[in-house]
């Protein structure tokens, strides 16, 4: 049985719990990649099954408004803070800019959820505003695909290299508290 914190790593391989922070950060990395696919495609279906489209739109949202949520804030609030002044300058300016982009997407994000509602309010729907609004929508998913490769190819390598048992240890309960799992 798979309990409430784990995350399946996917097709043969073994589930990710809580308790492997910077390997839950990844699997995360890949849910999330998931929901981009899902919210482009979506997003071109919104002239021909318009409802559809808007239900699959929505149910991104709510992925992303809490799971996306906690995983900026695990990466902000848990791992960046612990390697600050561990790792090299070039290191130190990564994570800054790590924080930029996670600022730059959310900006994009809003921007797609009000595009979004003033879509699903509009009827009949025009070809242009859709148009306007997928565009918006593959500049989030540029620019956080961008972001995931980054943390996936950079991050979590300095994280390993720098973090010890004890902290990957915190990280892991501090994980599991802003889930509100019980420890």
């Amino acid at each position: 049985m798979i309990r409430t914190e784990q995350i399946a790593a996917g097709p043969g391989q073994a589930s990710v719990t809580l308790d492997q922070p910077l390997e839950h950060l990844v699997a995360c990395h890949r849910r999330i990649e998931e929901r981009l696919e899902i919210l482009e495609r979506a997003a071109n279906y919104l002239l021909d099954r318009r409802e559809e489209a808007l239900e699959a739109i929505e149910n991104c949202f709510r992925f992303l408004d809490s799971n996306g949520v906690w995983h900026t804030a695990d990466e902000e609030e848990s791992v960046f803070p612990r390697l600050r002044g561990k790792v090299k300058e070039q290191e130190d300016r990564f994570l800054r800019e790590l924080e930029a982009d996670h600022r730059e997407v959310e900006g994009v994000y809003e921007e797609v959820k009000a595009r979004c509602r003033v879509l699903s309010e509009v009827v009949p729907l025009k070809a242009e505003d859709v148009g306007s609004f997928v565009e918006v929508v593959r500049r989030l998913c540029r620019l956080y695909r961008a972001h995931i490769a980054a943390e996936n190819d950079q991050l979590i390598s300095v994280a390993r290299g720098v973090l010890d048992a004890a902290q990957l240890s915190a990280i892991s309960r501090e994980m599991k508290a802003r889930r509100g799992l019980t420890l």
